[in-house]
């Protein structure tokens, strides 16, 4: 049994790191985005963040089912007992994600191409994206909780971002600038949290055959449908703004918006990620969703809501304290509706975590799967729906309000699970 000091040093750690790794993850493209507006003008940066939202359909393919189904399968593992084991999963997830990568990547160029007059090589550097989370793993180092190696990696690599978008980009001329110096330095690490993987926590890479492939697809494949739908509410609603016409000014400032809350969720996601193999832990024993499981995740869930709406409370006085240092940040201000689009978005934050803990953990772990999977794709498909008919009258607030109104939504789906079959067994019992 690892003594009590002991384990809270190792949270303690674990919860830096992870935080580290989102934060970077979000908030260096963030701070990158209004340098580069105010460089390239919003024009420009349209482009780029089009083509940023067809290589997201490359990320969530890649992602699939295992930032979830790995950590299930690895969590309570040694890496020194149980290297065979562990080995054989980082192996398997290896190989399906980058044969996915290929298939995905083939498919979205080739429409990337045919659909528009944008250079090719916007997207392709932006799909060096989902290629270094091909090889980080962060599911291997969450399920071992040893998250601090890939924190470092991913740091370094946000930090040289920084560095060459900063002293490179100048102009409209150097619109390609962007795309590559995030995907560059990130897939390079990619490769760097592999060599680690195996020099240092002794992971040998093998061939698993085709028939484990076919194994993980089949067995993750409703996870991924679901990760898939949710990029219909939370990722494309850049290209639904561009379908529907919405002027180039709107969508650099919906793009904005929409990087600030994914920053502010990524701030907080590593509290999910602390708790999730723990949920998973204190759930054994139920086997349903019922009003009992749902006061269990609670449990884990109330003090992450606290914690996230105090995060949101401070964003906006941060903002003001450290904006008149950083000159390009005015691009806040200067965009149409940046303000309006903020207060409606932000709250997405609380209910993006909620969905997590009660979705994707909680009704996945709890044999109701399918369930998660509709609820999902009802939100996924009437989000996006109402996303291209609305934007035609309303424009960038459309887009806005169809992002928070569908996690507000899916989370009334979820959260009727656990305490509609409560209700259909008591019905029973009588």
């Amino acid at each position: 049994m690892i003594p009590m000091n002991i384990a809270s040093r190792r949270n303690f750690v674990n919860l830096f790191a992870l935080t580290c790794i989102q934060a970077s993850n979000a908030l260096i493209p963030l701070l990158i985005v209004p340098f580069v507006l105010s460089r390239i003008g919003a024009a420009a940066y349209a482009q780029i963040a089009v083509a940023e939202a067809v290589s997201m359909i490359a990320v969530a393919t890649v992602l699939f089912s295992f930032e979830v189904d790995g950590v299930a399968r690895i969590a309570g593992l040694n890496p020194q007992e149980d290297r065979a084991t562990l080995s054989h999963a980082v192996s398997g997830i290896i190989t399906t994600r980058l044969l996915l990568f290929l298939v995905v990547a083939t498919v979205v160029m080739a429409g990337f191409c045919l659909l528009t007059d944008y250079s090719p090589f916007l997207l392709a550097f932006w799909l060096l994206v989902p290629l270094g989370q091909v090889f980080h793993s962060y599911w291997f180092y969450q399920g071992i909780e040893t998250n601090l190696p890939p924190a470092i990696i991913t740091l370094t690599s946000r930090a040289i971002s920084v560095a060459v978008a900063l002293y490179t980009i100048r102009g409209p001329a150097d619109q390609l600038l962007m795309p590559l110096a995030i995907g560059a330095p990130f897939a390079i690490a990619g490769l760097i949290s592999l060599a680690y993987k195996c020099r240092f926590l002794h992971v040998r890479l093998e061939w698993v055959g085709f028939d484990e492939i076919i194994r993980l697809l089949r067995h993750g494949s409703r996870i991924f449908i679901g990760n898939a739908a949710v990029i219909m509410y939370r990722e494309i609603n850049v290209l639904l703004l561009e379908i529907a016409g919405v002027n180039v000014h709107g969508i650099a400032a919906y793009s904005l918006v929409e990087k600030t809350v994914k920053m502010l969720q990524a701030c907080t996601r590593p509290l999910s990620q602390l708790f999730f193999p723990k949920l998973l832990t204190a759930l054994r024993e139920i086997d349903a969703p019922t009003p009992s499981a749902a006061r269990t995740i609670a449990r884990y869930t109330i003090p992450q809501l606290t914690v996230v709406t105090a995060v949101l409370a401070i964003a906006p006085i941060t903002y003001l304290l450290v904006g008149p240092y950083w000159p390009w940040l005015a691009q806040f201000g200067r965009l149409p509706h940046v303000a309006a689009l903020l207060a409606i978005m932000a709250p997405a934050t609380l209910f993006g975590l909620a969905n997590f803990m009660y979705g994707s953990a909680g009704l996945n772990y709890l044999n109701a799967r399918s369930y998660q999977l509709r609820s999902i794709l009802i939100t996924g498909v009437a989000s996006a729906v109402l996303c291209t008919l609305l934007s035609h009258i309303f424009g960038v607030m459309a887009a806005g309000a169809c992002f928070i109104g569908a996690e507000a939504f899916l989370f009334v789906l979820v959260l009727g699970r656990y305490f509609g079959r409560q209700a259909k067994l008591e019905r029973g019992a009588r």
